[in-house]
C-alpha cells in the first residue's frame, strides 16, 4: 500500500498522463476566456480566427484529452488492484478512502475554485470500480460498449421528453439563488470580473447548481464511468503485452483515427454553425452521434500513437517532461486551474473576455 517508487512505474502512463493534462489545459482555457458568457448568436459571429481556432480545439481536443485521462484513470485502478489482489478487503478499503479524500478535494475546488471541477465526478464513479472488478474480460467489455453508448439513449429520451420540467429544474433553482441575492440583472462575463470576491463565488455557485443535470443530459456519467472500465479492461489485456514490449497492431488503430477523425470533424462544424454543442434538433442528433463516437475513438488513437512515439526512437530528454507532470496529475490539474482563476477571474486580474480565442495557442 506504500506509494509506486519510480523505478517501479510505467514511466510512458506517466507521460501520457503529463501529455493529456495539455490538452485539458487547452480545453479548459476556452471557458476561462469566456466562451460561456457569449450567446450562440455571438460565438457564430466571432472573428474569422477565433473561429478557426475553436474549430480546431472542438476538432482535435474537446473530449478527447480528458477521455484519455479517464482511460488512464481506470487503467491505474487496475495496476492498484493487481498489486494488491492477495488482500481484497485491504484494497478496497484503500480504495474508497483514496477516493473520499479526493472526493473532499473535489467539493472545495468546484465550489470555491471553479465549477467545472472534474475531480467529484472521478470521485463518485470511482467508488463504484471495485464493483467491476470480479467479472470476466468479456462482461468487461460489454459493460464499456453499453455505457458508452448509453449517452445516445439520453440523448433520445431528452429529444422526446424536452417540455419535462425536471430538465431545467436546477438551472431555474440558480436563476431564483442569483435573483435572491440581487444579482438578477448581472451578466456572467460581470459577475465572473467583479472587484468583489462575494459576487464571483455567488457565479461560481450558481454554475456549479446546475451541473449534476448538465452531466445528466450530456450523458457525461456513463460515458466516464465507460472509459474508467475501458481502462480497466487495457489493465488486464494490453498492460502485459506493453510490459513485455509488444504494442498492438497498428491496422485497428488507423480505423479508429480515421473513424474519429471524421466524426470529430462533423462535430466541430455543426458546432461552429450553430453555436452550441448541444442542440435538441436533426442537427444536434448527428452531433450527438458523431461527438460520443469521435471523441473516445480519436482519444484511443492520439494515446497509441503517443505510446508508439515514446516507446520507439524518437523520444527527446524534451518530451520526457510529460512523465514529470503525468506523477504529480492532481497536484498540476490544481495547480492549473488556480493560475487560470487567478489570471481571470474577479479573485485576480480579472481578464476574461479581453484576449481573442485565437491567443489560446499561444
Amino acid at each position: 500500500m506504500r506509494p509506486t517508487m519510480k523505478p517501479e512505474r510505467l514511466e510512458v502512463l506517466d507521460a501520457l498522463r503529463g501529455f493529456a493534462l495539455f490538452g485539458i489545459l487547452a480545453a479548459n482555457l476556452v471557458s476561462f476566456y469566456g466562451y460561456a458568457t457569449l450567446t450562440s448568436a455571438q460565438l457564430v459571429a466571432l472573428p474569422a480566427m477565433d473561429r478557426v481556432v475553436l474549430f480546431s480545439i472542438d476538432w482535435l481536443v474537446e473530449g478527447k484529452f480528458y477521455s484519455i485521462f479517464s482511460i488512464l484513470f481506470g487503467l491505474g485502478f487496475g495496476l492498484q488492484a493487481s498489486r494488491m489482489r492477495q488482500s481484497p478487503g485491504a484494497f478496497h478499503a484503500y480504495w474508497y478512502r483514496r477516493m473520499g479524500v479526493l472526493l473532499v478535494f473535489g467539493i472545495l475546488h468546484m465550489v470555491f475554485v471553479w465549477h467545472g471541477d472534474i475531480l467529484t465526478l472521478y470521485s463518485l464513479l470511482g467508488m463504484l470500480l471495485p464493483l467491476f472488478l470480479s467479472i470476466s474480460d468479456r462482461a468487461l467489455l460489454r459493460w464499456v460498449v453499453c455505457l458508452l453508448a448509453a449517452p445516445l439513449v439520453i440523448y433520445a429520451v431528452h429529444y422526446l421528453m424536452s417540455n419535462a420540467a425536471m430538465w431545467g429544474a436546477l438551472s431555474d433553482l440558480a436563476s431564483a439563488l442569483k435573483a435572491k441575492l440581487g444579482y438578477g440583472d448581472r451578466s456572467l462575463l460581470e459577475m465572473r470580473t467583479s472587484d468583489s470576491p462575494f459576487e464571483v463565488l455567488i457565479a461560481n455557485i450558481t454554475k456549479v447548481i446546475p451541473r449534476p443535470m448538465s452531466y445528466f443530459v450530456s450523458g457525461r456519467y456513463p460515458q466516464v464511468l465507460g472509459l474508467f472500465l475501458l481502462g480497466l479492461y487495457l489493465s488486464r489485456t494490453w498492460l502485459p503485452r506493453l510490459r513485455q514490449g509488444h504494442l498492438a497492431s497498428g491496422t485497428g488503430v488507423i480505423l479508429l483515427f480515421v473513424v474519429g477523425l471524421f466524426c470529430s470533424l462533423a462535430y466541430a462544424w455543426i458546432k461552429g454553425a450553430t453555436g452550441t454543442p448541444y442542440a435538441l434538433n436533426g442537427l444536434g442528433i448527428a452531433q450527438a452521434v458523431c461527438y460520443h463516437i469521435g471523441a473516445p475513438g480519436l482519444a484511443l488513437a492520439i494515446a497509441w500513437f503517443f505510446v508508439r512515439f515514446w516507446c520507439g526512437s524518437y523520444s527527446s530528454p524534451a518530451v520526457e517532461v510529460f512523465a514529470t507532470l503525468g506523477r504529480m496529475a492532481l497536484t498540476n490539474y490544481l495547480f492549473q486551474t488556480s493560475v487560470c482563476v487567478l489570471l481571470f477571474f474577479g479573485y485576480g486580474f480579472g481578464l476574461m473576455g479581453q484576449f481573442p480565442f485565437y491567443s489560446i495557442p499561444l
